[in-house]
């Protein structure tokens, strides 16, 4: 049976890697839409702007126990500053819920430490914000998995005694230019074997396990793009039926359960005053283009005419918005249209749509 009860799993590089370890978890979270009371009338009235009601920020509180017994006397007197060395900073909570990995970006706001009894352990209690206010399905292709267990948290990082009562002079005039040991330590996971795109049937068992074994994540955009092949970084792909026709048509689905506007779209062929239209809405960009052309959510437009060459802005003037259109583009779940006109009779032309899927 499929385990679907949502297990959140790392802050940051701060693994939660048992049961044991997260004592307590309650998300909570809203809605934007606000009513108003009919004067004479039962009920309210609401004011829905889309089909889908816009989410608010959600919050997050957690009661994290952290036990110290299966650590290295060594290891002992770091971890508690590895734990608020993570805390302290914005970043990624990862989640899974089943055999989906999940994102959001977030930030702790308060936090309490209770008093413990128990030696080796120590209790935290964190409020987390959720400020985007949605959930990111993770790219397999960007998320890589370096096997983790509590006893190697130092591994990566550069813990060190310091002897207070060495001379300043000395110590000062100690300067270091190693790069980066936690970069060096993440490069060697940061392979193809080791992506969410290889290991995703094998994640859910090893992140709902209660032995402590699991996956501490990696995201690194940069070695998803070395790794993999540019076309399937770009997303779902649609082509001219034929080269002689200027037209390219199809569908494609998607899993996102918000509307999600966070797309890129691709180009790669020859076209003339290209016009994109996705779910009914149109865009048009100006110009005779034979290479490579994108167009992200926030309206900036790249051109790359060929590898050799450097990509180069094209003017945001260039995109033309059609009366009855608006700016930008949405895709929802299930299968979305999409219909290019390229201008352009004589070549193959290809369009790539890149979605970042969204739940809540």
């Amino acid at each position: 049976m499929t385990i679907l009860n949502r297990k959140y799993i790392q802050f940051n590089d701060l693994v939660i890697d048992n049961y044991e370890m997260l004592q307590s978890a309650d998300l909570s979270g809203g809605f934007k839409t606000n009513t108003t009371e009919y004067s004479f009338g039962h009920g309210s009235y609401a004011n829905f702007k889309a089909k889908q009601q816009f989410s608010l920020e959600q919050s997050l509180s957690m009661t994290l126990k952290l036990d110290t017994r299966k650590l290295s006397c060594d290891q002992k007197k770091f971890y508690k500053d590895y734990v608020f060395m993570n805390i302290v900073k914005a970043g990624k909570l990862w989640a899974i819920e089943g055999e989906q990995l999940l994102w959001t970006n977030a930030f702790i706001k308060d936090f309490s430490e209770s008093y413990s009894m128990e030696r080796h352990v120590v209790n935290i209690d964190i409020d987390l914000v959720l400020y985007e206010g949605i959930w990111h399905k993770a790219d397999t292709k960007k998320v890589f998995l370096k096997p983790y267990t509590a006893c190697n948290f130092m591994e990566c990082l550069d813990f060190q005694e310091v002897d207070e009562c060495q001379d300043c002079c000395i110590s000062c005039s100690q300067t270091k230019h190693e790069p980066c040991s936690k970069c060096v330590c993440e490069c060697e996971f940061l392979t193809g074997d080791n992506s969410l795109c290889e290991l995703k049937k094998e994640v859910a068992n090893a992140f709902y396990s209660q032995c402590g074994d699991t996956y501490q994540i990696i995201y690194n955009c940069e070695a998803g793009k070395k790794i993999w092949s540019e076309e399937k970084m770009l997303g779902h792909k649609i082509c001219k039926a034929e080269p002689c026709k200027d037209i390219i048509a199809g569908q494609f689905y998607s899993d996102t359960i918000m509307d999600s506007d966070k797309l890129t779209i691709t180009l790669i062929g020859a076209m003339k005053d290209p016009v994109i239209t996705l779910n009914g809405n149109t865009m048009q960009i100006l110009g005779e283009y034979n290479g490579k052309l994108t167009l992200t959510a926030s309206g900036e437009i790249y051109y790359l005419e060929d590898q050799c060459c450097s990509e180069k802005a094209i003017n945001i003037n260039q995109l033309v918005i059609p009366s009855g259109s608006t700016f930008g583009f949405s895709v929802h779940h299930g299968t979305n249209g999409i219909i290019v006109e390229t201008n352009n009779c004589c070549e193959m032309t290809c369009v790539y749509v890149k979605v970042d899927r969204l739940t809540i």
